[in-house]
């Protein structure tokens, strides 16, 4: 059997011929022989009815075999790749217990054979035997053994430390006599079973990186494979295997090429050149790649963020094709590449969504999350497999790692998924785990929570006091997403503001556009006082506000707004950068920008003007918050925009019902502050707030009901339904008033002459105890008040009578005076002969614009201001005015604006109008 002309024929045809008269030594030598010249053949051996009585034999005479014969009889079948378990379980008894008499080729033949046979049952006790006999004979392996060794158990799974440990040293001097595939497969064990050799793995670094020419495609691979599995960093390493594969590509198969970018991938080394050939060498043949191998490679592209969208492309399209082939790892790591990669090919992800949501039982707890992730990312809408990802994951959580459940809550918020169920087993778990989080896993669970508006208390403490203690970990993102969270959910954590406000100065030079906005927008969201922070991201901002996009201007403006920070420098920049770029906004970033520079006071009449135009055509993309406070915005600015009003006021009722108690005092208070006549918007106001009012359950606080019944009141809009309805509610709540809102509910009801002094005395008594915090505009609203109540019920003492001084004082400081139009007014009376005293204040401190005391005659001059615009409806404040005046005895002549501006530059025409004003005047006194 050992001669030349020995073949596997002429072996078989021996032991079919005379099999009953071999020892054990030639049914040893048979079966490795067999093994050895079989080359091509071993498919056709392994059919072969002598082969398998060959295995019989062997098995029926195994407890004979020397240790030898047993390692060669294993090796022989295993090479042959027969099917013969009964022998290997034979093999392995008889081997444990004779395995004090294994030299080194014995155990290396040994294991290599089980590990290359056994895939589906490992016999571990063998395993656990070699190791722990072989580690004395060390010094007797051949590399060729000890490589061989590691690689079977590695190949069967078999954790064995300090055998590992023993073989790493015996490896490590001995690297020398090592050849390419020996140095290959020893790191490539060590890697698979996850044994740190930091000292091995370096000498085999600096053996190999000389020896690169003599590696095969396949050794290269596996080294790079190894040490990126490891984890451990070797650049010149890695340098070299890529300057060496580069131009040996075309020696790789498919899995090779593969493996080699999953490598480099994972190592984190950039060599974008190598992974551009990679790619070129991949799209001509990637019908050769198996379904894992497109998976590994566009992870690998995605992972090193190299763009190679023809690749990509190619990709996409072999993979809908084969997807059958994919298993569920495939399917998540294809999703999550296409999603990192910023790669959305529809077809491809509606293809993936329907392979997952039919065998998501397959999926491991990491594949779960990563393709609820990839789908996210992508932004695909797949509600049918997220809803199939929910009803899998509860009996699943428990084996989710940190990073799975972080990635799992990130995913669901940012697909905008509804699953309250869900976020409440994950904060339970992550509340107990948080130790385990990496800093962007607690930043990101933070930002689901928030997103999705889901309140856990005990999680967010938890997360704060874990967040404070690690920022030094977090990079910028993190820390910006931390506080945005924070100051989204509301959270009550003022020393981790504190904490981040120390961070973000250290390092705000890490900060990119979108950070800075998002610190500065989070700070003001949860009203902390930073101003050193403010102040800081100002000038970094000013200074890098090309980078800044659309949302990130708006944020940044409406931060420093909200926050009351004054940086005039800083909005002209804003104003500036916004005026160009305005196409760019969204209805939400056109609505912050407004009240940002309506709050802070910045005056930009042509920002104003260009929004107001950008706004009126896309109101239908405004939410109902966005209305409302547009319209505040251009209110408070004090900017001209009818159109914009118009079109705002004509809101469909069915829009209106959608707005919340604020944004209906909001639009009110526009509105009126405006002076924009708009009767069926308030019409349907006071229908909708009045409904929600006679609700136990309605949504207006003291705030807003104030800032209702000024506007209404400021209208001059009779709603006595509307004011019954808050005088209803408010009596209740008298407490929650703020001085300003106890005043302006009491100007207000004074202005409509409502006739409950009680309800108007209530306020006024209430009021009167903060009269040190008002400023002139509501002290003079108290004096109208007092001097309403006063005339209406003379009888009653007055609440303030104590102070009337002071308040009439205050409301001859907010006074308003007319335009030049009085000037015109006084010099025609004059002419006329109509003697008066310019400017008389009356004793209860009412001016009027001309006067004969004696007489108590007077003539006011009407401005635009005491009228809704292009109206010439008197306002709720000229009203109340008139009606206090005519209440004192006086008689009044009105000069409307718009009667007088008509006879501009014709004095005759202007002393005839007044005489003729005058007569009339007479003439009903008379009468």
């Amino acid at each position: 059997m050992t001669g030349r002309g020995s073949t596997p024929e002429t072996i078989l045809a021996l032991f079919a011929d005379q099999g009953d008269r071999f020892s054990t030594r030639n049914l040893s030598t048979a079966a490795h022989r067999v093994a050895k010249f079989g080359g091509g053949r071993v498919k056709e051996l392994r059919r072969d009815g002598r082969t398998l009585a060959l295995a019989d034999a062997c098995g029926r005479r195994i407890r004979d075999f020397s240790a030898q014969e047993l390692a060669i009889t294993a090796w022989g079948f295993a090479t042959i790749g027969s099917d013969v378990p009964r022998l290997f379980d034979a093999v392995a008894d008889a081997s444990r217990s004779r395995i004090g008499e294994f030299n080194a080729q014995d155990f290396a033949n040994t294991a290599w054979a089980f590990a290359k046979a056994c895939t589906t049952k490992v016999p571990t006790d063998l395993f656990s035997a070699i190791a722990d006999i072989a580690p004395s004979q060390l010094g007797d392996f051949k590399p060729q053994e000890l490589a061989n060794t590691t690689w079977a158990f590695a190949t069967a799974g078999v954790k064995e430390a300090e055998f590992f440990a023993a073989v790493a040293d015996a490896a490590r001097s001995r690297l020398g006599s090592f050849k390419p595939q020996e140095m290959a497969n020893t790191v490539w064990a060590f890697a698979t079973v996850g044994i740190e050799a930091p000292e091995l793995f370096d000498a085999v670094a600096g053996a190999a990186r000389s020896r690169l020419a003599e590696f095969s495609a396949q050794n290269l691979v596996n080294v790079a494979w190894a040490f990126a599995t490891a984890g451990l960093e070797a650049h010149q390493l890695f340098a070299a295997i890529a300057s060496t594969s580069h131009s040996r590509l075309k020696e790789y198969n498919a899995q090779d090429l593969a493996n080699m970018a999953w490598a480099f991938a994972k190592a984190g080394v950039e060599t974008p050149w190598l992974f551009e050939a990679i790619a070129r060498v991949a799209l001509s043949r990637l019908g050769e790649f198996s379904a894992q191998n497109l998976a590994n490679t566009v992870w690998a592209f995605a992972t090193a963020g190299v763009e190679a969208r023809h690749l990509f492309d190619a990709v996409a399209v072999t993979a809908q094709l084969r997807l059958r082939e994919y298993n569920a790892q495939d399917i998540a790591n294809t999703a999550w590449a296409f999603a990192r990669a910023g790669v959305n090919v529809n077809p491809l992800f509606d293809t993936l969504a329907d392979a997952a949501r039919s065998r998501l039982n397959e999926f491991n707890p990491q594949g779960l999350a990563n393709t609820a992730w990839a789908f996210a990312k992508a932004g695909i809408e797949a509600p049918r497999l997220f809803d199939a990802i929910s009803h899998e994951l509860p009996s699943r959580l428990d084996d989710f790692s940190a990073q799975n459940l972080a990635n799992t809550a990130w995913a669901f918020a940012t697909a905008g998924i509804e699953a309250p169920w869900l976020y409440g087993t994950i904060a339970e778990r992550a509340r107990s785990r948080l130790a385990e989080y990496n800093a962007q896993g607690l930043a990101n669970t933070a930002w689901a929570f928030a997103t999705t508006g889901i309140e856990a208390p005990e999680l967010f403490g938890a997360l704060a006091d874990a967040a404070r203690s690690r920022l030094d970990e977090f990079n910028p993102q993190n820390v910006a997403n931390t506080a945005w969270a924070f100051a989204t959910i509301g959270a009550e954590t003022l020393q981790l503001f504190d904490a981040i406000a120390v961070a973000v100065l250290s390092r705000l030079g890490d900060f990119n556009a979108q950070n800075l906005a998002n610190t500065a927008w989070a700070f003001a969201k949860a009203g902390e006082k930073a101003p050193q922070l403010f102040e800081a991201i100002g000038v970094a901002a000013r200074t890098r506000l090309g980078e800044f996009n659309a949302q990130e201007l708006a944020n940044l403006a409406w931060a420093f707004a909200t926050a009351g920070i004054a940086a005039p420098r800083l909005f002209d920049d804003i104003v500036d950068a916004s005026h160009s770029r305005l196409s760019e906004f969204s209805a939400q970033n056109l609505v912050s920008t407004a009240c940002a520079l309506a709050s802070s006071g910045t005056t930009a009449p042509g920002l104003f003007v260009a929004i107001a135009n950008a706004a009126q055509s896309r109101l239908s993309e405004f939410k109902p918050q966005g209305l409302a406070n547009t319209a505040w915005a251009f209110a408070k600015a004090g900017v001209e925009a009818s159109r914009l009003f118009d079109a705002i006021s004509r809101t469909p009722l069915s829009r209106l019902n959608e707005f919340n108690s604020h944004d209906i005092a909001n639009t009110a208070w526009a509105f009126a502050t405006a002076g924009f006549d708009a009767p069926w918007l308030f019409e349907a106001i006071a229908h909708i707030a009045s409904l929600r009012l006679a609700r136990l359950d309605d949504d207006f606080n003291a705030q807003n009901l104030a800032k209702t019944a000024w506007a209404f009141a400021t209208a001059g809009f009779e709603a006595p339904y509307l004011f019954g309805a808050i005088a209803g509610s408010a009596l209740s709540r008298l407490d929650e008033y703020s001085p300003r809102g106890l005043v302006d509910t009491a100007w207000a009801y004074a202005c409509i002459s409502w006739k409950d002094p009680d309800f108007v005395a209530t306020f006024v008594s209430v009021a009167s105890a903060h009269l040190d915090t008002l400023d002139d505009r509501r002290l003079a609203e108290l004096h109208l008040v007092s001097l309403y109540l006063r005339l209406e019920w003379p009888e009653r003492s007055s609440p303030i009578s104590h102070c009337q001084q002071m308040l009439q004082a205050a409301y001859q400081r907010n006074d308003r005076r007319p335009f030049q139009f009085r000037h015109d007014v006084a010099a025609a009376l004059d002419r006329v002969g109509w003697t008066h005293v310019p400017d008389h204040a009356t004793a209860e401190g009412l001016s009027l614009d001309m006067a004969q005391p004696d007489a108590r005659r007077a003539i006011e001059v009407d401005a635009p201001f005491h009228f809704l615009k292009g109206t010439r409806t008197e306002n709720g404040p000229k009203r109340f005015k008139s009606r206090l005046i005519t209440q004192l005895g006086w008689d009044v002549i009105h000069v409307p604006f718009f009667e007088w501006s008509s006879l501009i530059g014709r004095p005759s025409e202007q002393e005839k109008y007044l005489l003729s004003k005058l007569e009339a005047a007479a003439t009903a006194a008379a009468a």
